[in-house]
């Protein structure tokens, strides 16, 4: 094990790699420099605007069903109308963050391990701030993705990506952001690979495709830049990214369009009318589920075939509901509106229509967890779960009567009857976070705080709810995982916080057996 006060940078996160010459479809990726002595700006190479591929519709493809506004038709608002869904408020989370977006200096990090208090063999974690590395005060950590390969756990961050070995912590590779930053990321890999968005501090208009085995890009396009999604902000407008398959679906403002993440060539594109814009993606193998947002009503929620893009059918929201804010699933089809407090689910089947609309009773915990101050658009990380029939929420958090720290339940719905099957607090008044869900149940950690109860990995039953306590976890673990991507595969747990809030590790690795 590595001893912490002994431990040693792992020299520069972005070595330089050797340049692959581009083939006919792909645009040259340039060697990037020496990490902490980054080479001048330099421009894009010359790009043409899509990637080179088939028509723009594909044999039996359309784009989105046409969306006639009321009265004489005009161009876009100057703002769109506001969503009229009884009940529903804004949230607003005062992050206190100084954020700094300045990319020098870097985020690589030195391992840490064999703390004596409870981490055993083969369980380390990486500081969000190290000897030789000062990461604090700067924002070039902010995570887009958390990525778990075979035999890496990868953060997809604002000035690059990182892969750590799982068994040793060693750093594998790094690669920097092709552009002067990066935006946003898939939710996970497909097939060994996941695609990244990149650009400029004012536009995020590249994708390309990273291979989590050694690093590599595999591919750049340049897409049309997201419009802002709210009147007068400067924020930077990141696309959409989610996985289809062997697809990355990338969605922006009118359009959403399928490319290959093994090459990038474009499959397919689906175009909204001239009165509509896309607020949401979700994808799965099978199917691409797009919200869209109306100009004068006729908000609806698209289905499309995953492989196609062939549209499927649409469900048309009432004119003063508004369309939902979230989309929880693409198979099955679920979606969201936030609400104040209680929150409304919608189910729908391939073809748009509606199977179930309940509400949940009770206050929805909907903040992403991968929000940033600077950035709209992406993929939100949400505190919510599919699998099979059942939807999993968590409640908004509540404080702990005299006990310094929050609390929450879980929520577990039956999406063909819209029943409520269960309400979990797990073993006690703690914070719940998903780990993953199968045929043995909901498989959560719970937490109190660094210096609360020793956090744990609880199992809780699928039929009753009954929380059943798995593996206590090391007390240096607690506190990092409220607001983090979590996996537990084959008897390794990985904890990836998407910022520096409140914890103190970009990475958590432990070695916790399940009996699974």
């Amino acid at each position: 094990m590595t001893d912490p006060h002994n431990a040693r940078p792992q020299g520069n996160p972005y070595p330089r790699q050797p340049h692959q010459g581009p083939s006919a479809h792909e645009n040259p990726v340039r060697p990037p420099g020496q990490y902490g002595a980054p080479t001048g700006p330099q421009p894009y190479p010359q790009a043409q605007p899509y990637a080179q591929g088939p028509q723009l519709y594909p044999q039996g493809a359309r784009p989105f069903p046409p969306h006639q506004p009321p009265g004489r038709y005009g161009g876009q608002p100057d703002q769109p109308p506001a969503r009229k869904r009884t009940g529903r408020t804004v949230l607003f989370v005062a992050l206190g963050l100084v954020l700094l977006l300045g990319l020098g200096g870097g985020t690589a990090w030195v391992v840490a391990g064999g703390f004596g208090d409870g981490f055993g063999e083969g369980d380390w974690q990486v500081p969000f701030t190290a000897a030789g590395t000062e990461v604090l005060g700067t924002d070039a950590s902010i995570a887009f993705g958390a990525w778990m390969s075979e035999t890496a756990a990868i953060r997809v961050q604002k000035d690059g990506v990182l892969a750590y070995d799982l068994k040793t912590g060693k750093r594998t590779w790094g690669t920097p952001s092709p552009g002067e930053q990066l935006c946003a990321a898939t939710p996970g890999i497909a097939g060994g690979r996941g695609a990244i968005a990149y650009g400029t501090t004012k536009v995020c208009d590249r994708v390309a495709g990273l291979d989590v085995k050694t690093g590599k890009l595999l591919w750049k396009i340049k897409i049309p830049a997201a419009p802002a999604q709210r009147a007068g902000s400067k924020n930077l407008q990141a696309p959409g990214l989610v996985l289809a398959g062997d697809l990355v679906v990338v969605r922006t403002g009118k359009q959403v369009t399928g490319y290959r993440l093994s090459d990038g060539r474009r499959v397919w594109t689906s175009k909204t009318s001239e009165v509509c814009t896309t607020t949401g993606v979700a994808g799965s193998p099978k199917q691409v589920v797009v919200n869209l947002d109306c100009y004068r009503g006729g908000d609806s929620v698209v289905v499309l075939d995953g492989k196609s893009g062939r549209f499927k059918g649409e469900y048309r929201i009432k004119d003063d509901d508004g369309g939902p804010d979230d989309l929880l699933s693409a198979d099955p089809v679920v979606a969201a509106w936030r609400g104040g407090e209680e929150s409304s689910i919608l189910v729908l089947d391939d073809k748009g229509g509606k199977v179930r609309e309940f509400e949940t009773g009770t206050k929805a915990d909907f903040l992403a967890l991968n929000d940033t101050i600077y950035i709209d658009g992406g993929y939100r990380e949400l505190r919510t779960m599919v699998r099979g029939d059942t939807l999993y929420l968590a409640t908004f958090p509540a404080n702990v009567k005299g006990g310094g720290i929050s609390r929450n339940d879980l929520l577990a719905f039956d999406l063909t009857s819209g029943r409520q099957r269960w309400k979990s607090s797990g073993t006690g008044d703690t914070m719940l976070t998903f780990v993953d869900a199968d045929d043995k149940g909901l498989l959560v950690i719970e937490e109190g705080g660094t210096n609360e109860p020793v956090p744990r990995l609880t199992r809780i039953d699928p039929a009753t709810g009954k929380a059943s306590p798995v593996a206590e976890l090391p007390q240096k673990a607690g506190g990092e995982s409220s607001d983090a991507r979590v996996y537990h595969r084959n008897g390794t747990l990985v904890v990836m916080p998407f910022e520096k809030v409140a914890v103190r590790y970009a990475i958590t690795v432990l070695r916790v057996e399940t009996g699974a």
